[in-house]
């Protein structure tokens, strides 16, 4: 994951529930950009409890790269399935490489549908609806 998606994740509130539904690992590099370098923001400190708590775990290898190119890196260590990143740049790049990724939006939309098994179809079907009138 890299620092854009953690940072949204954070300011909405998502960041515990996707931690509680999937492993999240981020470099060294996006630690830095979101905790270190951001050091008394709320969002970093929220990050931060989430590392203590280890529903985030941050990979030993750094660099001074950009958390994109460390996110690359780390996936292709191995043991990883996709990279969550919200820049275009880095998205085509990933596109190109054949390498799957989900962006903050994705894993919003991934949420929801995880949710669908636990409500009915009428629910499911009212949510859809006020999602839709939301973008309006």
């Amino acid at each position: 994951m890299d620092s854009d998606v953690l940072i949204k994740l954070t300011k909405i509130g998502s960041k515990e529930i996707i931690a509680s539904m999937l492993e999240i690992y981020i470099p060294k590099r996006v630690y830095e950009e979101t905790v270190l370098e951001s050091k008394g923001c709320p969002d970093a400190e929220k990050i931060q409890e989430n590392i203590d708590a280890e529903n985030i775990h941050v990979s030993e290898s750094s660099s001074q790269e950009k958390g994109e190119v460390e996110s690359f890196r780390l996936f292709r260590l191995g043991g990883f399935e996709l990279i969550a990143s919200d820049d275009r740049k880095f998205l085509k790049f990933l596109e190109k490489c054949n390498i799957p990724y989900l962006t903050s939006s994705s894993l919003i939309v991934y949420l929801f549908d995880s949710l669908k098994a636990h409500i009915s179809n009428d629910q499911y079907s009212t949510a859809i609806s006020e999602v839709l009138r939301w973008e309006r």
